[in-house]
């Protein structure tokens, strides 16, 4: 066995040396280049390759040969394509060790390997070919081997150096095939990987938005399914309190209950205008109102908690105080003001601690009512950015996170806008356009 660096120019025989030209041997670089260029499969690549070098009649080699691949899975060169190889060739020559006979060798040292004939490493061999030579050639590069290429020199033909570099410039040029191939396999069964995981996604999207239609179908009817009983009570309670022998506790029981009764009626009107506002589909029913005795609705309801922790809560129209005279006007609904609102102002009494203010301050520009509502405590960093998205709360045993959320869909209904600034030193104001009535002509 002898390798490029020990190859011998001696004739060893007389058969005088055949060393191809420089334009024989670009001709066939050329058309190598050309195939990898062509729509064929790594398969069909590979079976042109062996066609065109053992079919070259100015080349020293047989008109046999083979091509393996490196296999990294399973640890052995497999044979990929194949010139003129018997049946038992094929069969003993299927799959290769990695250092198993010479192509084995070659792959393993990652080096040229050229035979004289049947030696000691030449642990494969086939009964109908008697004597023969190897040229086996790594297809390789600094990284790993990708296969080996397997010639069988003409008998008593030794390579020049020229020819050595043709061989090289040939491993060369077919590894970068080989490598080009495997890249666009890898490509496309990235590409369709994910096209398969968008085809997931989509499809688990779908099963998502099917799963919260019914949800909120089941929701709808439910609340529906509420009115009936609840207004039930409230007319009872109603008819309770028009009798004349009730004495005061009795009639204050009742109007706990009415009262109840109505704030539970308004909850689940509420939350049926919310899933319409949702899916687009409310109809909103605008009129002038008077956001001042909604806030005091607002403050009345939450006197406990607000004595509780010992905060202010001032509301200011234009800069002042406000006064019993003044009126605070929108173009809204009532109902959806009041809710919206609640939320906000509930959530800034929750978020204060004992001894700070509140601030409601109301505004007017020529073309918008203003309400900016400012608590001395800034937004926790967790929820900064997702403020307003449905069901983000923090720090809240019981919270739902569906104030903000509710309180931003109201203001967009009421043809509104909603923002929010916090910081440190600021603290955190949540700050409401809201459109204002028509003027008479």
């Amino acid at each position: 066995m002898v390798t490029p660096s020990t190859s011998s120019s001696d004739h060893g025989g007389g058969i005088p040396d055949s060393t191809i030209t420089v334009q024989q041997a670009n001709v066939i670089i050329i058309r190598l280049l050309q195939l990898s260029l062509e729509p064929l499969t790594l398969a069909e690549y590979l079976d042109e390759v062996i066609y065109v070098l053992t079919a070259t009649p100015w080349l020293p080699i047989r008109n046999m040969g083979a091509i393996f691949l490196w296999h990294e899975q399973d640890q052995h060169l497999k044979l990929a394509a194949h010139v003129n190889l018997t049946p038992e060739h094929l069969a003993q020559c299927h799959t290769i060790r990695l250092g198993q006979c010479h192509c084995g060798q070659a792959a393993l040292l990652r080096q040229m390997i050229v035979t004289d004939g049947l030696d000691d490493q030449h642990v494969i061999s086939q009964k109908n070919m008697g004597d023969h030579r190897h040229c086996c050639i790594p297809l390789s590069t600094e990284e790993q081997v990708w296969g080996v290429l397997n010639l069988y020199p003409l008998p008593n033909h030794r390579f020049s150096e020229q020819e050595f570099t043709f061989l090289r410039a040939i491993s060369s040029t077919l590894t970068s095939a080989i490598i080009r191939f495997d890249q666009e396999r890898q490509l496309k069964e990235a590409t369709s990987k994910a096209e398969e995981d968008a085809r997931q996604i989509a499809k688990q999207n779908e099963e998502l938005l099917a799963a919260d239609r019914l949800r909120a179908a089941v929701e709808h009817i439910s609340r529906h399914d509420l009115k009936t009983p609840l207004t039930g009570i409230i007319s009872f309670a109603d008819m309770l309190l028009e009798r004349q022998d009730l004495d005061d506790d009795l009639r204050k029981c009742l109007g706990i209950i009415l009262d109840s009764g109505y704030r539970s009626l308004h909850m689940i009107n509420l939350s049926l205008y919310l899933f319409q506002m949702e899916q687009g589909t409310y109809k909103l029913n605008a009129e002038t109102i008077d956001l001042i005795p909604v806030i005091n609705n607002i403050l009345r309801e939450l006197a406990q908690p607000i004595e509780k922790i010992k905060i202010v809560v001032n509301v200011t129209l234009d800069g002042r105080p406000v006064e019993k005279k003044d009126r605070f006007l929108f173009l809204g609904e009532e109902l959806l003001a009041y809710s919206m609102m609640a939320n906000l102002i509930k959530n800034a009494v929750e978020a204060s601690q004992t001894g700070m203010d509140i601030t409601v301050a109301l505004s007017s520009t020529s073309s918008r009512a203003c309400v900016q509502i400012n608590n001395s405590q800034p937004v926790p960093s967790q929820i900064k950015d997702t403020f307003f998205q449905k069901f983000i709360t923090y720090g809240k045993k019981y919270g739902t996170g569906l104030g903000t959320f509710s309180a931003k869909l109201i203001a967009e209904t009421l043809k509104g806008s909603i923002t929010m600034s916090s910081s440190q030193t600021e603290g955190t104001t949540i700050t409401i356009f809201l459109p204002l009535p028509q003027q008479p002509h």
